[in-house]
């Protein structure tokens, strides 16, 4: 059971369901930690903004997944 409920983009604030669609847009689907961040617009708007800031850089697509996935191993994620 999650300890935060996901919203679903009909249930969540006007700022967070905006955020919900463009998420949806990027990656093809709705993913429940977008439905998770919902809750909080202010921090849902500050994750987007950074995602952002992190597609400018200098590494391609290929380079920045295998480092999240490097980083997930290291610290034990199994999500």
């Amino acid at each position: 059971m999650p300890r935060i409920q996901p919203l679903e983009p009909d249930n969540a604030p006007e700022q967070s369901r905006q955020l919900m669609e463009q998420g949806e847009q990027e990656m093809g689907q709705m993913l429940n930690f977008f439905k998770q961040m919902a809750v909080s617009p202010a921090s849902f708007q500050a994750y987007m903004n950074f995602e952002a800031a992190l597609q400018g850089g200098a590494l391609d697509q290929l380079t920045r997944e295998a480092v999240y996935l490097g980083t997930s191993d290291y610290n034990g994620c199994t999500y």
